[in-house]
């Protein structure tokens, strides 16, 4: 099975995984957590520039073809190596989701995106944990870590909306869950859906 958490910087994701980890490891699955951009050779490039870089607009088409390449390299090498093993869940934390909502925001043809990340693998579930954008920044800003060059309320509040069209884009599995929640309220929404698809 694999599972993928998308949306906005500061929704959240990365609790809400470590959470689903230990879930799923609980019910005796053999779980790997991974994420993009990875730490390959492109992956590395990709948060150089994400580092580097202040405007949110620069730059669309060589993120968009560092996304791809750094994706392809991390279903051969990672992802599709361990969902041949028994009882394996690869949770991944963003995926082309991302590259869709990214990269359309930045100005690139929706199409174009679609087109050029159409043919890898499509998960099994998707959830996009979903906030205003002004929340999501206030919980980046708590963070003290410095913003990285998508992390600009207006910028947000487009990405934001691009998230919650992807359904329209694409027929895949998404599931939009509230992310301005509590923890607990949040993950209650998440292990439903779970436990849905392994029929518990």
């Amino acid at each position: 099975m694999f599972i993928v958490f998308d949306g906005l910087d500061g929704s959240g994701k990365g609790e809400m995984i470590k959470r689903l980890e230990k879930y799923l490891v609980g019910n005796g699955f053999n779980v790997l957590v991974t994420r993009e951009p990875t730490d390959g050779e492109y992956g590395k490039q990709i948060r150089s520039i994400l580092k580097e870089e202040k405007d949110p607009k620069k730059g669309a088409e060589r993120c968009l073809s560092l996304f791809v390449k750094d994706r392809q390299e991390h279903l051969d090498e990672e992802i599709n190596p361990f969902l041949e093993e028994t009882g394996a869940i690869v949770i991944c934390d963003r995926y082309y989701y991302s590259t869709l909502a990214f990269q359309h925001t930045q100005g690139v043809d929706i199409e174009k995106v679609v087109f050029q990340n159409m043919n890898f693998r499509t998960p099994d579930i998707v959830f996009i944990l979903d906030l205003p954008a002004e929340t999501a920044i206030a919980r980046v800003d708590k963070r003290g870590a410095g913003k990285e060059k998508f992390e600009e309320l207006e910028f947000m509040k487009e990405l934001r909306k691009n998230f919650l069209n992807l359904g329209d884009v694409l027929d895949d599995n998404i599931k939009v869950i509230d992310a301005s929640k509590s923890k607990d309220k949040v993950f209650e929404q998440i292990k439903k859906e779970i436990d849905d698809v392994l029929g518990f």
